[in-house]
């Protein structure tokens, strides 16, 4: 390998520089945490500094700004793409960079935007919240039981609706029963790092779902039943014995929140049963008006604006001739713009005692979490609009005008929505674009490497590489390689899909639940910590995928 290695140096030294930034990005994107936890402490001495008046208390650090930035791993593999692009044109030219990015297939990340919007939208989450309900109920709706299912059925429901869809609402059940308890840290590494490695072994009961196995499963005339056969039986085992196996292995860390799960299910009933909000807001209202008319607040406020309002036109007086004063209207100009100052201050401080039609539209910050239940119907045409997308999920002219109707529904049924946020598949989406142009030239010595190994080997090999490649890629090369032996095919595949939970370039679902959970964790979610809490449930699916591969 070395001697590959120098010899391609001499031919084409640009693959080895591809290669470097490539590793360089790597190793930035485990330094996250770390510099998320440096900007922490930037901002928390900058405001400090505002406390004591150094600095201007309207100012931002800019350096913390900057690790902020540095430290959203999302952002990592296209802030070295940048480096890429110089250094190709370096090599090259401009125009050879913007040829190859031109080159590139970006179906995938922008059929992300898509998927993930949708099935994250208040509809898709609770039919399925419904759905797994089914089956916590016959245990009393526990923690154990929502724990359990959210990481078996979430990820197996990736063969039917595909990875990316299954991990958006896994992870957006997961946040809401679970993370939004405050586990201890070893918990929530234990969970995130079981959830990928579920998913990643979750797509595989059919041929369509899971973005390796789609890769290779025409190419290599793999069927939905052969899939469920060498693969599918082996997921379902190995899902629910890790899952199983941490249950055991955290349940006292599980059922110390046992007690604040069941006060918060208490809670939500008891303000279900007694608190309504609207008839709250009425009578919010009327005591409002109510209070003001009795204390003439209105009347002093009003009064007091118009003593300074003289005030100030004294002062303006002062600095013109009296000619000048009518001339250009300098009374008019001053209430203009003290009325103007004094309504843009009332809508923030006061809003109240503005007339109905001057008050500022409220955003209710809470929106999002209300219980108000959402029509079957609704819940459906959701349905069909998530199905529609994954079924011309090859046709980006199709998904993204399916996409657009979307838009337009949710407009015209806004009450039975969440707020639409696209900054966290959009981001997604940038992460898994920036991986693939990394990608797109480590086959120089990827493909070598696939070609000429033993199958027990390949299948090391594999789960190794897709450590800090996307499984994609790797079967994707790996379905290059001529005159592939059937055992050799089965070691990349199960290599890769083993591997895929280790980090989270690993798996292209990875990325969107890292974006949904990870403000549950300090810092960032720490990539030694989710390969170290991933290796147990990655060993336990080695186990089970092997024995095909020592028969041979």
């Amino acid at each position: 390998m070395i001697k590959f290695i120098l010899l391609e140096l001499n031919q084409n030294p640009f693959n080895i520089f591809a290669t470097l930034i490539f590793f360089f990005a790597i190793i930035h994107s485990f330094c996250t945490s770390n510099i998320n936890s440096l900007a922490n402490k930037i901002e928390l001495n900058y405001h400090q500094k505002k406390i004591d008046k150094i600095v201007d208390s309207n100012s931002s650090s800019i350096i913390a700004g900057i690790l902020h930035f540095l430290g959203e791993i999302e952002a990592v593999f296209g802030i070295w793409a940048i480096v890429l692009g110089i250094g190709m044109s370096y090599f090259f030219d401009w125009g050879t960079f913007v040829t190859y990015i031109d080159s590139l297939h970006y179906t995938e990340p922008v059929l992300i935007v898509v998927i993930m919007t949708i099935a994250s939208s208040r509809p898709i989450l609770k039919m399925s919240e419904l759905l797994i309900w089914k089956f916590v109920k016959l245990f009393s709706g526990s923690l154990e039981a929502w724990w359990i299912s959210i990481l078996i059925i979430g990820p197996i429901l990736g063969s039917f609706i595909t990875q990316p869809a299954s991990m958006v609402i896994s992870a957006y059940l997961l946040s809401e029963k679970f993370y939004e308890l405050n586990p201890p840290n070893r918990l929530k590494y234990g969970t995130i790092a079981l959830l990928f490695v579920n998913t990643s072994i979750g797509g595989t009961l059919t041929n369509f779902a899971a973005p390796p196995v789609l890769i290779v499963a025409k190419i290599w005339n793999w069927s939905n039943i052969f899939m469920f056969t060498t693969f599918g039986i082996k997921s379902i085992l190995a899902i629910l014995t890790s899952t199983f196996f941490y249950f055991l292995l955290f349940r006292s860390e599980i059922n110390k929140l046992k007690n604040t799960y069941a006060l918060n299910r208490f809670k939500n009933y008891i303000q279900r049963k007694f608190i309504s909000k609207k008839e709250l807001e009425f009578a919010f209202d009327e005591l409002e008006k109510e209070i003001n008319e009795k204390l003439g607040f209105t009347k002093h406020f009003s009064e007091n604006c118009n003593l300074i309002k003289e005030q100030i036109k004294l002062e303006a007086f002062d600095n013109f001739e009296l000619d000048e004063v009518k001339k250009y209207t300098v009374d008019i100009s001053i209430e203009e713009r003290f009325e103007e100052i004094k309504i843009s201050e009332m809508k923030r401080t006061i809003p109240g005692l503005l007339p109905i039609e001057e008050q500022p539209f409220y955003l209710d910050p809470y929106w999002d979490q209300r219980e108000d239940k959402v029509p079957l119907w609704i819940m459906i045409i959701h349905t069909v609009f998530l199905v529609a997308a994954l079924l011309n999920s090859h046709e980006p002219i199709l998904f993204i005008s399916i996409f657009l109707f979307y838009l337009g529904f949710i407009q015209v049924t806004p009450f039975y929505q969440n707020r639409l946020d696209l900054k966290p598949p959009l981001m997604v989406a940038f992460f898994l674009s920036g991986l693939l142009v990394h990608c797109g030239l480590q086959n120089w010595w990827i493909t070598p490497l696939l070609s000429d190994l033993p199958p027990i080997k390949l299948n090391i090999i594999a789960t190794i590489l897709t450590t800090f490649n996307d499984n994609a890629a790797i079967t994707y090369l790996s379905s290059l390689v001529p005159n592939l032996s059937d055992s050799m095919k089965y070691a990349v595949l199960s290599g890769a899909l083993t591997g895929g939970g280790l980090t989270i370039i690993a798996n292209a679902p990875n990325p969107i639940g890292q974006c949904i959970l990870k403000k549950y964790f300090e810092n960032g979610i720490s990539a030694f910590q989710l390969f170290k809490y991933a290796l147990v449930p990655t060993i336990i699916t080695i186990i089970y995928f092997i024995p095909p591969l020592l028969s041979k």
